[in-house]
């Protein structure tokens, strides 16, 4: 089932899509809820695609092309690490499948979109920490 939300303007999308992502990246204090939520991430890319689709339906692809470029994780490497650390929780981390791994990714880098080569360095960067507590490097409290 589809729900139709309409918004006033895309200023409020965009607004209330930037709240979504500084609440998931700066505030949040209880990861699970937000961090790893499907849903959420869901809802914040519906709402980047929403903004995106405005903008182009608004005559703004110049806009458009800015808004979809600055929401790609390549844009914010100061994310990365976060989302290693967080990717690690996952119960079944060494074990997920290419498509299982991207969806988890995914969930934690929404609204930011993933490319392959920047899901290639997180993984690889998630990987290290794995190692390095293997080999009783760092805790994961830091």
């Amino acid at each position: 089932m589809s729900e139709l939300i309409e918004f006033e303007d895309l200023v409020q999308i965009e607004t209330l899509l930037r709240a979504g992502m500084e609440l998931k990246f700066e505030v949040s204090g209880d990861e699970s809820i937000l961090n790893e939520s499907p849903i959420y991430a869901s809802a914040l890319n519906r709402l980047r695609d929403g903004l995106i689709s405005g903008l182009r339906s608004n005559h703004l692809a110049g806009k458009a092309q800015a808004v979809g470029d600055w929401y790609q994780l390549s844009y914010h490497r100061n994310r990365w690490d976060a989302i290693a650390r967080r990717a690690i929780s996952h119960p079944h981390w060494g074990e997920l499948d290419p498509v299982d791994l991207r969806e988890w990714i995914e969930t934690l880098a929404a609204p930011l979109s993933v490319d392959d080569e920047t899901m290639a360095a997180i993984k690889a960067s998630a990987d290290e920490i794995v190692a390095s507590w293997a080999g009783g490097g760092d805790s994961a409290g830091e």
